[in-house]
């Protein structure tokens, strides 16, 4: 038959009795096991051991030294602490001194516990009950300082051991005659002269003490916009103010820059008061999605996102018209706020199977250029010519804009470089010494004056420059159109007018060219014109 203790404890085995003290392997109804401590109380002795006892473990408790399922039981009749199974680990002094500090009031020692450890925290995993408290410095010298219950407080058993505090015997002599009074020997000045002086400087302290306490310095705020956090403390270090820092946002501005402050430059303030400075963390965006949008949704986003269209490129697509094919920078990609977008857009019209038509790629940088032509199944031939534009801009193609080529055909890229000269190193040998050319000779007669010498024909050195009139006028039938007009020479490919227009819209305009030139006019994605100039 099972026996129960308390209507809540399966008793599992059973030590030998010790005294009042009866210890029992015990398991609880939630299947916790360990060690039961049972006091039967019927004398001071008992009450004042199990009181003693458990003042220990409620001040482990509260320092957060005990482990949890511990139970404790001062109920009349059932006097009882129930210790959970622990680990039992050995911990270094150091670790173990602060609950041994804690028990030593008490009575109890290192070799009275058993050590456990709970996430790095040291614990008691069971602490041994004394039956006779043990000697300590404290209950040595003065009993009555023990923390016991005050129930527990018990006359002395031996009152007759009690030593009254014995009379002063009367004095056999009285002295009758007046002492004579102390003098004062002001020639020992150095010896209190000091504390005289530690006094004064003490007084002095604190009265310099309380007047700032109640009349606090004030302080002007200096303007700190613009300046990074360490200046802003170092600036008002000694103000005594509370300052906080939150986070803003304006790309326009440095980095840990400080863009507001409260309160405003100017303000007098007194020690304590709280200063708010806002430091510049800039948050940039990113490119929204606008492939497969139309043109103007494809604005709108950007727009609305805070960017800008920079340039239109249209080609040949099977997409409707308007219809936006991709995006530079690529939708995703980071952007400061006001930055332009270039858009590549659809003609509508759908080009042959294994043709494709070839976008104007003048102004456009490198990286550009070469993402338009992977878009439209072209190879890029990148040839760099010294130039006065950007270093890395596009110049010129070969072949020009608007021309429809077999999907895989290799364009010429003409990139801007900036031309560089070398030195050459000095030369060992001294320099060679400069004469006049000799003059010319007279051409020699003609030895018959009757026949004319022909002229000699100079040499042609390269395409020669020309001036040519570029005109055009758009057709009455297209209220509205998007006009590419290109001149190609024999040096590059010179887009000389390119945007939306609206009827009445003519073009006029004179251009240099360098040897034979072609002009094409594209009217939204088709060629319309191609004529030698």
């Amino acid at each position: 038959m099972v026996s129960l203790l308390d209507d809540k404890f399966t008793i599992l085995g059973e030590e030998p009795a010790q005294g009042f003290l009866r210890v029992y392997q015990a398991q609880i109804p939630e299947g916790l096991k360990g060690h039961l401590y049972w006091f039967e109380v019927h004398t001071p002795e008992a009450r004042t051991a199990f009181h003693r006892y458990k003042n220990a473990i409620r001040r482990l408790e509260n320092q957060g030294f005990l482990p949890q399922g511990v139970l404790v039981s001062a109920n009349p009749g059932r006097y009882y602490v129930f210790w959970p199974e622990q680990p039992k680990i050995a911990l270094k002094p150091r670790r173990l001194r602060p609950i041994l500090e804690l028990l030593e009031p008490f009575g109890y020692q290192e070799s009275d516990l058993e050590a456990t450890e709970v996430d790095g925290r040291p614990l008691v995993g069971k602490l041994h009950p004394q039956l006779t408290p043990a000697p300590t410095a404290t209950n040595r010298t003065n009993p009555a300082t023990l923390p016991l219950d005050p129930s527990t407080v018990q006359p002395q058993e031996h009152p007759s051991r009690i030593e009254m505090p014995r009379k002063p015997a009367p004095r056999a002599h009285l002295e009758t005659r007046p002492r004579a009074p102390q003098r004062l020997h002001f020639g020992s000045w150095p010896g209190w002269l000091p504390g005289l002086l530690m006094l004064a400087l003490g007084s002095l302290a604190l009265w310099q003490a309380t007047n700032r306490y109640l009349n606090p310095p004030e302080y002007v705020l200096p303007d700190l916009v613009g300046k990074t956090p360490r200046q802003a403390l170092e600036a008002v270090r000694s103000y005594g103010l509370k300052v906080e820092f939150t986070e803003g946002s304006d790309v326009s501005l440095p980095k840990d820059q400080i863009l507001e402050q409260t309160p405003d430059p100017g303000t007098r303030v007194k020690p304590g008061r709280r200063l708010e400075l806002v430091v510049n963390k800039p948050r940039l965006g990113s490119v929204p999605t606008v492939s497969g949008r139309s043109l103007e949704d494809a604005r709108q986003a950007l727009e609305a996102a805070g960017y800008r269209v920079a340039g239109i490129t249209r080609m040949a697509s099977g997409d409707t018209a308007d219809t936006v094919l991709a995006s530079i920078p690529s939708e995703g990609q980071p952007l400061r706020p006001g930055e332009g977008v270039r858009l590549l857009v659809s003609t509508g019209t759908r080009p042959p199977v294994r043709e494709t038509l070839l976008p104007d790629l003048t102004g456009l940088t490198e990286e550009e250029a070469r993402y338009i032509l992977t878009v439209a199944e072209l190879q890029a031939q990148v040839v760099r010519v010294a130039s006065g534009a950007p270093d890395g801009l596009v110049v010129g193609q070969e072949p020009g804009p608007g021309v429809v080529l077999p999907r895989e055909t290799v364009v010429r890229v003409l990139v801007a470089a900036q031309p560089v000269a070398t030195l050459p190193k000095a030369s060992p040998f001294a320099p060679a010494r400069l004469e006049a050319p000799p003059p010319p000779e007279p051409a020699p007669a003609p030895t018959n004056p009757n026949i004319n010498q022909p002229s000699p024909t100079p040499t042609p050195t390269g395409p020669q420059e020309r001036r040519v009139n570029v005109s055009y006028t758009l057709p009455e039938d297209i209220p509205n159109a998007v006009v590419i007009i290109t001149v190609q020479d024999e040096v590059l490919v010179n887009t000389v007018f390119e945007g939306p227009v609206q009827q009445p819209w003519s073009f006029n305009q004179e251009i240099v060219v360098r040897g034979s030139a072609v002009l094409r006019v594209v009217v939204n994605g088709q060629q319309v014109l191609e004529s030698p100039l």
